[in-house]
């Protein structure tokens, strides 16, 4: 069955889901079967009935069936942006699809006292989305002062149109209130339902003095919970919250005539053969009624979102379970001979009194204990250490612990989060410990340095684990290596040159490796994310061919080598998982050796007693444990293969302390050594790694804080030029920006200038003057054009050389005017951002004027500071913008600069 949980990529082929597990499945079902919750149990049959047991498999097929194509085969717990207005993915999508609005689904009369209140300043992001090539970013919410309109998903561009409001199919253009979207395993949404989980399962309970499984999590005040709560990541929560609604709703669904208990005994006892069950069945869960096109949960009739595909799915599954064979009640007991009973034929004998233990021949053997671990840090150290990396979470999480989206943009890391980072650092500093001298350098806790010493030793395993993983958000390796233009299959027996399985151990560690077996079978769960990468990796008893990219599929046929040679994956099963890329058995049988089963079974302390690393490497990225385990791994062999390098050549730990020791903490010479160390000659990688080593000592703060310097111009706007207009809001990332403004980054137009008296004032008061605010459309100036200026800065016009920048153009539908429809005749001022201010005295900005120009474009620029990076050549604007990839860059801002037929474009975002 567990061949069922396999989640489909953008290539087509089935992988195992690395969020929905089968034991995660069967420890809920159990929970819910046994305890339940307020009163209600989920239905597993009735065994003292006949072929009872068949109801509740079907049940739970049922149920199974629903969930994969709700989340599991796209191994999502938020709801996809999936639904098509007009070709496009409205962002206010998260407000309902199919025609639901989720914040409106309320609970019937008897039950509204359990419903969530929509709060209109609720801010929600989801953690997932679709993972198809440039699919639309995870659903957020939040109120209208903050997202004033909300537009659509360009996926051509892989990012956010906010330029104009775009409507989802019930016409909303916000995003407000519009938190309730689907979670979880059968995507729970709608404030009824949250209600609900919370009344019976979250902190409402708990507040109530009821049982409570999530007392910690207020699912009305934290819906997002399900997906991105610390509970979330044990796996069985999804599951649990999908096995709760369909208790709740499902089992005791019962309108017109159509009961679900009803109708489920009579699909087990008509023999299996009335399919109509699914479909009404895939009705109810998805839009609330069981005779679609029916309306539900919404105002008019739908059918359910992929039905077919839902019955496909559940007729699969059935055959799959082949439920009348292998569930068939078991036949009653023969019944056992009565026997009259055998006197015995001589008495027993018993002694007058019981039997006095013997004394000891010998004292008992006295065993010690244990001497002490060396190695282990100070408690000193580790909690010193600790209270930084607490501190420094939001700047780690926000500088460090980032994955390139296949947009090119950096997201928050999925799976390499803060909490299993510092859960794994707990691990590999105190308790039970990773086996003697393997622990994770924090410090000595004597020298005055200690504390930096153990945050540098950090800061340089997070730039090491950023290259090898986080950056690509991976836990198996790729398969990344070409051999005549093709990804052999056989390159997860080793690549760059290496076999993984002839990784023998050696200097003392001799024996600690895997034995390699040719029959084992395992499955890789990550992989690239551009279009066409290669599947996750596998070995198995086969031979192999190749992954064709362009088809995006396996080439068994002929067999095919990889750069060592090998046409098949046996005993191939080593390749590298985990932040470090831990490969090979003897790195793995070292793994086993001091934190696994291997300790346990010689009598050792074992972080993980129960996990044979040897047997099951996979469960480093696809276990109940993986969050911590990823980060362990690491660490592990950060400790045993870096921190205890000494050579006549190279020390490491005494490169680390003279790096400290110096106080010089911008200086390079550290991290160039840990460079040249692992060996790395590649440009980019050197590059990522020093520059994520220094991030993270900015995280800890033995470095000038990221935010005032790197992100110090950093200024919300639709551009650059308009957030230089505006200088109103600092940013960090777009998050902080409102409405359809992005964060813009080095807006020197907001720089603060000291004049000569030693007062600052700010260039932004004289950047406002006539910009294609104030310029008519032949670049002629308005007559109320002016300079906007405070007079205590005694700074006019004529105090600036005029200078002629490169021509800019800024799309916009907002305009000035005395009313909408003297703006939408005249076309005369552009108001970019949507505010009265940028408009002439007695004039207003009115959006949406489409009968104007869509672009201004003033040949001069005077007084404005642009950054010339932005400068590209083109036919156009837009030929400059969509093409710039391609195009020549114009620092100089002049035509001169371009080729023949083409003209210098400023601000182009590339």
């Amino acid at each position: 069955m567990d061949k069922s949980f396999g989640l489909r990529p953008p290539q087509g082929q089935l992988y195992p889901s690395y969020r929905y597990t089968l034991d995660d499945m069967l420890a809920s079902i159990t929970f819910m079967a046994e305890t339940g919750v307020g009163g209600s149990k989920f239905y597993i049959g009735e065994a003292k009935k006949g072929d009872g047991v068949k109801y509740g498999i079907v049940n739970v097929i049922t149920f199974l069936s629903q969930a994969y194509k709700e989340a599991i085969q796209f191994d999502a717990c938020d709801e996809n942006n999936w639904q098509l207005v007009n070709d496009r993915f409205p962002l206010s999508n998260s407000c309902g699809q199919l025609g639901m609005s989720y914040q409106d689904m309320h609970c019937r009369e008897d039950e509204a006292f359990m419903e969530c209140p929509v709060k209109p300043e609720m801010e929600q992001y989801a953690l997932t989305s679709a993972l198809w090539f440039q699919a639309p970013g995870p659903f957020k919410c939040g109120p209208r002062s903050k997202f004033p309109t909300s537009g659509f998903w360009d996926y051509d561009l892989g990012r956010e149109n906010n330029e104009d409001a775009y409507a989802n199919s019930r016409g909303r253009v916000d995003v407000e209130g519009c938190c309730w979207w689907g979670r979880g395993v059968i995507q729970t949404r709608g404030v009824c339902n949250f209600g609900k989980l919370n009344y019976h399962l979250g902190a409402r309970a708990a507040r109530e003095g009821r049982p409570a499984l999530y007392p910690d999590i207020d699912f009305c005040e934290f819906p997002q919970g399900v997906c991105s709560s610390d509970q979330t990541y044990g796996g069985q929560m999804q599951w649990t919250v999908g096995l709760f609604e369909w208790m709740d709703r499902i089992q005791t669904y019962s309108k017109n005539g159509w009961n679900y208990m009803d109708e489920l005994k009579k699909f087990v006892d008509g023999g299996y053969t009335d399919f109509s069950f699914v479909d009404a069945v895939s009705g109810v869960v998805n839009i609330g009624c069981h005779d679609p096109p029916c309306q539900g949960f919404g105002d008019r009739p739908v059918e359910p979102h992929n039905k077919r595909d839902r019955n496909d799915t559940f007729q699969r599954f059935l055959n799959q379970l082949q439920v009348n064979r292998n569930f068939r009640a078991s036949p009653p007991p023969t019944p056992l001979p009565t026997l009259e009973p055998t006197l015995p034929g001589t008495d027993v004998q018993l002694t007058s009194s019981p039997t006095e233990p013997k004394e000891p021949t010998e004292s008992p053997t006295y065993t010690p204990a244990p001497t002490a671990i060396q190695g282990r840090p100070p408690e000193s150290s580790v909690n010193a250490v600790e209270e930084v990396i607490t501190n420094s979470k939001g700047l780690l999480t926000e500088l460090v612990l980032r994955s390139k989206h296949p947009s090119g943009e950096l997201w928050p890391s999925y799976l390499y989060t803060w909490r299993g980072f510092i859960q794994a650092m707990r691990k590999m500093t105190t308790g039970i410990g990773p086996g003697e001298k393997n622990f994770f350098y924090v410090g000595d806790g004597e020298s005055p340095n200690s504390l930096n010493y153990g945050l540098v030793n950090i800061a340089a395993f997070l730039a090491d684990g950023v290259v090898k993983a986080i950056h690509d958000d991976t836990c198996d390796e790729h398969s990344y290596e070409m051999v005549n233009g093709r990804y052999p299959i056989s390159n997860s027996c080793g690549q760059g040159g290496l076999s993984y399985q002839d990784d023998v151990c050696t200097d003392g560690d001799e024996g600690m490796e895997c034995a390699v077996d040719t029959k084992m079978v395992v499955q890789g769960v990550t992989h690239a994310r551009w279009l066409g990468a290669p599947p996750p990796m596998y070995c198995g008893d086969r031979s192999t061919g190749y992954w064709d990219h362009v088809a995006g599929l396996e080439r068994q046929e002929p067999p095919f080598a990889n750069e060592a040679g090998r046409s098949d994956i046996r005993g191939c099963c080593w390749w590298g998982r985990g932040v470090a890329q831990v490969r090979g058995v003897c790195s793995y049988g070292k793994l086993n050796y001091y934190l696994g089963a291997k300790a346990a079974a010689d009598g050792r302390p074992s972080i993980y007693p129960d996990i044979n690393f040897c047997t099951d490497p996979d469960l480093i990225c696809s276990g109940k444990h993986s969050d911590e385990l990823r980060w362990v791994t690491g660490m592990f062999h950060w400790s045993t293969n870096v921190q205890k390098q000494r050579s006549r050549d190279y020390s490491y730990m005494d490169l680390l302390q003279n790096f400290v020791d110096e106080g010089n903490f911008t200086a390079t010479v550290f991290i160039d050594g840990v460079n040249e160390f692992l060996g790395e000659s590649h440009n980019d990688t050197v590059k990522l790694r020093s520059e994520t080593f220094f991030d993270a000592l900015r995280a800890f703060g033995l470095i000038e804080d990221y935010t005032s310097d790197a992100t110090a111009l950093n200024y919300c706007g639709r551009d650059i030029t308009d957030a230089g207009i505006k200088c109103a809001l600092k940013c960090v990332s777009d998050f902080d920006c409102p409405g359809n403004e992005l964060c813009q980054p080095g807006v020197v137009a907001c720089d603060s200038v000291e004049g000569e008296d030693g007062s600052s004032f700010d260039v932004d008061v004289v950047v406002e003057i006539d910009l294609s605010d104030n310029v008519t459309l032949t670049g002629d100036m308005l007559p109320n054009a002016g300079v906007v200026a405070d007079e205590s800065d005694n700074v006019v016009a004529s105090d600036y050389e005029m200078t002629s920048f490169a021509t800019f153009v800024m799309p916009t539908s907002y305009y000035c005017g005395e009313n909408w429809g003297h703006a939408s005749s005249s076309c005369l001022v552009a108001c970019p951002g949507g505010n009265d201010a940028e408009c002439p005295p007695n004039q207003k900005c009115f959006a949406d004027v489409a009968a104007c120009s869509q672009t201004n474009s003033p040949e001069d620029l005077d007084g404005l500071e642009l950054d010339m990076t932005t400068n590209y050549c083109g036919k156009s604007y837009d030929d400059a913008s969509m093409m710039c990839f391609a195009r020549t860059q114009c620092p100089g801002g002049i035509d001169a600069e371009c080729p023949d037929g083409e003209k210098c474009f400023a601000a182009i975002q590339c």
